[in-house]
């Protein structure tokens, strides 16, 4: 099987200039764990993770303290998606194999893998819980 056959198609993306409030609701809203961010001409230019989000966040945020949120709305306002995002990103094309993810993903510990075009544009996601599905429904 290959890539485009187990990936997830037009994955939500944000521009390098998505404010990190944006990026935040997105993550709340969409119940996803990763957000490739592309440049202005649409590349793939680096992946956010939910888990670089929360590492910005205040210590308060667990507590609902309003100071915390206070201090969190600053930053997350002041900052941009290119000022967190992974920027070396593996990548995958769609017409590569599904053992070539998993070996990704084994060797890597990575927990998903944007799918570009020949022309470097983000086409799709793929994550070990797709290769699982893959596995054993199709």
């Amino acid at each position: 099987m290959k890539v485009s056959d187990a990936m997830t198609h037009n994955p939500i993306v944000v521009n390098q200039n998505t404010p990190l409030t944006e990026v935040q609701d997105i993550f709340e809203k969409e119940m996803i764990h990763h957000i490739p961010v592309v440049d202005d001409a649409d590349f793939l230019m680096g992946i956010i993770s939910k888990s670089d989000l929360n590492l910005l966040l205040d210590w308060g945020t667990k507590l609902n303290l309003k100071s915390s949120q206070i201090k969190n709305d600053k930053l997350l306002s002041s900052n941009t998606a290119d000022s967190i995002c992974s920027p070396h990103v593996m990548a995958v094309r769609p017409e590569d194999s599904l053992v070539y993810c998993f070996e990704i993903f084994r060797e890597n510990y990575f927990r998903s893998l944007p799918v570009v075009d020949d022309e470097g544009k983000i086409v799709g996601i793929i994550t070990p819980y797709d290769l699982m599905v893959a596995a054993f429904t199709k």
